[in-house]
């Protein structure tokens, strides 16, 4: 895609352990255009940290990451180590999972901030200042000068994840990846994070990749999402026509699994099993054993993934017979 600010093909990620190769990642396909956001969701080990990092190569030395990265038409498979570093922050920053093992605890928020600043090429310690105490301001921090001179441990959760989105916004990016922003916050907190980074996004005209369990999520800040399962790309659609008209099996079975309204104490629904393990091959569909709408085909060999409509690709042979979701009142 010609006007994708990011586009990948055919990623590859596997991991080398002691019960042999790991394939974390198989033939992903991702496509990013300049104000886009993007979600990724699936149950943990999906890949969609996995995804993250692989972008920024950010993977142990155990990993072999195949493919291509295309930043802005730049392959960065075949980038320095010199280009990764200027690429990282300033063209693409990361918000990590856990803020509190993100940020460190012996430094200050303000002294955080300034690293960043440095690092991207300002050098003037009165400008720096000037700019950490807007970035504060920026993400809704009150009492920015005296909030710089704090440490990590006297913020709140809800506090330290604006902190970190501070940090990274101090080398302006043009696309954010976001790995689970909101986990282990409260829902208000996290109503309130998932609003500022909505506003950032549109104010300062960044891209953003969010990675997410909870579907409601996507619902309301996403505008396209990517359906993981076992290191693939399963289901690729707008949100809008996803919630309506899920087209791989293991999307419709997440979206029953959604709390809804209805009969009092009715048991939720589940997905039964567990995701496959990841070093032992794979033979056929990897949501097979869970699957109740599977074919004889679904066991030969790993279903494409295929335009079944505008826009929205599914790799399920069994796309055509998936009921139409509907959300119970």
């Amino acid at each position: 895609m010609t006007d994708a600010l990011l586009d990948i093909r055919n990623l590859q990620v596997c991991f080398s352990t002691d019960n042999g190769p790991v394939f974390a990642l198989n033939g992903l396909d991702l496509s990013l255009r300049p104000g886009e956001t993007l979600g990724l969701v699936g149950e943990s080990g999906s890949g969609k940290s996995v995804t993250l990092r692989a972008i920024l190569r950010l993977l142990r030395a155990n990993a072999a990451v195949t493919g291509r990265i295309a930043w802005r038409g730049e392959d960065l498979m075949r980038a320095s180590k010199a280009r990764l570093q200027q690429v990282r922050g300033s063209g693409i920053g990361l918000i990590f999972q856990e803020p509190m093992s993100a940020l460190n605890p012996v430094l200050t928020i303000g002294q955080q901030i300034d690293e960043s600043l440095v690092a991207h090429g300002q050098r003037d310690r009165g400008a720096r200042r000037r700019r950490a105490l807007e970035l504060l301001d920026l993400v809704g921090i009150p009492a920015a000068a005296a909030r710089l001179e704090n440490y990590p441990h006297e913020f709140s959760g809800g506090m330290r994840q604006r902190a970190m989105i501070a940090i990274v916004l101090a080398a302006e990016p043009k696309l954010l990846l976001a790995d689970e922003p909101t986990t282990a916050l409260d829902v208000t907190i996290q109503d309130q994070i998932l609003k500022l980074l909505k506003r950032l996004v549109r104010d300062l005209g960044m891209a953003m990749i969010l990675v997410t369990h909870d579907l409601g999520v996507v619902a309301e800040t996403c505008d396209r999402v990517l359906v993981m399962y076992a290191g693939q790309v399963v289901e690729n659609a707008p949100v809008a026509r996803l919630f309506t008209h899920p087209r791989h099996a293991y999307t419709l079975a997440l979206l029953r699994s959604v709390p809804q309204g209805g009969t009092a104490r009715a048991p939720l629904q589940t997905i039964p099993g567990q995701p496959p393990r990841l070093d032992r091959p794979l033979e056929g569909c990897a949501f097979l054993p869970r699957c109740q709408y599977q074919e004889p085909a679904c066991s030969r060999g790993r279903p494409p993934l295929v335009e079944i409509g505008e826009n929205h690709l599914s790799a399920c042979l069994a796309a055509a017979k998936l009921p139409p979701w509907t959300q119970t009142a």
